[in-house]
């Protein structure tokens, strides 16, 4: 038999290994990811705060949660980061945008499976304006939707000033570019203090993280929230096994995700 001590830490080994394969973390990974990059420009050229899972209070009551918040003398850059693989097709225009991904071989050829998600432009404007209300102040702030670098960024349309899309390996350079076309807004005091304003919001409990989830599941007209990751859930037909032609709803962000609930 093993010893109780080897037994211990092996078991944790495996707690952790399957915990790192969850969505959930995969999603913090990809967040520290952008938070690490960011932390590098500060040592570099662009200084700043950075903040990672800022829960930002509304006057409704509901909360608005920032990916990664980056204050800078240049303002507010306010990160909405996405964790899908495939290629991603959108325009600022559309409500939804389109991941595409590989689902593996039929008779007829590869097979396709085209997920729709809410339009990261519109999700992140929604928490830059929640951001204002609550610092009680109209900071100039820049919208960066940043994806992994699984993620291919086939076909997109945005138009709107400050607002950036690109991969975790652009990240660097869209911030140069935001750091050498504008002008200095916030003194290093002041950034100071806004990151001391913010920092508390950071500590959020799991309460206050599926009342969020309640409350995009009422935003998304009713659509069911995967209590995992987000994303939607949509409704499928289970094709093979014992439940083969029952169906179910599964969530729009699979095979990242594989969050399933019987209907």
């Amino acid at each position: 038999m093993l010893p109780v001590a080897l037994f211990v830490i092996l078991l944790i080994v495996i707690i952790v290994v399957i915990y790192l394969k969850t969505p959930a973390a995969k999603g913090h990974i990809s967040e520290r990811a952008v938070a690490r990059r960011l932390n590098k420009d500060c040592k570099t050229k662009q200084s700043g705060k950075i903040l990672t899972n800022v829960y930002i209070p509304k006057t409704s009551g509901d909360t608005a949660e920032i990916d990664v918040l980056y204050i800078t003398r240049k303002g507010l850059l306010v990160i909405e980061n996405k964790n899908y693989a495939g290629y991603i097709f959108g325009k600022e225009s559309n409500k939804s945008w389109t991941v595409t991904l590989y689902a593996g071989k039929s008779r007829r050829g590869n097979k396709v499976e085209k997920h729709q998600f809410y339009n990261p432009v519109w999700q992140n404007r929604n928490h830059i304006q929640s951001l204002k209300e609550y610092l009680r102040a109209d900071i100039k702030a820049f919208s960066l939707i940043t994806f992994s670098n699984r993620g291919d960024l086939k076909s997109i349309d945005v138009r709107s000033p400050n607002v950036f899309v690109c991969s975790h390996a652009e990240l660097s350079t869209v911030i140069r570019q935001i750091w050498d076309e504008n002008t200095d807004v916030l003194t290093d005091g002041q950034i100071e203090e806004i990151h001391n304003k913010l920092s508390p919001l950071t500590n959020t409990t799991r309460e206050t993280k599926q009342k969020h989830i309640a409350q995009i599941n009422r935003r998304f007209n009713n659509t069911e929230i995967c209590p995992v990751c987000g994303c939607p859930l949509v409704q499928r037909t289970a094709q093979k096994g014992s439940n083969m032609g029952k169906q179910f709803y599964g969530c729009s962000n699979f095979p990242k995700c594989r969050y399933i609930k019987n209907m």
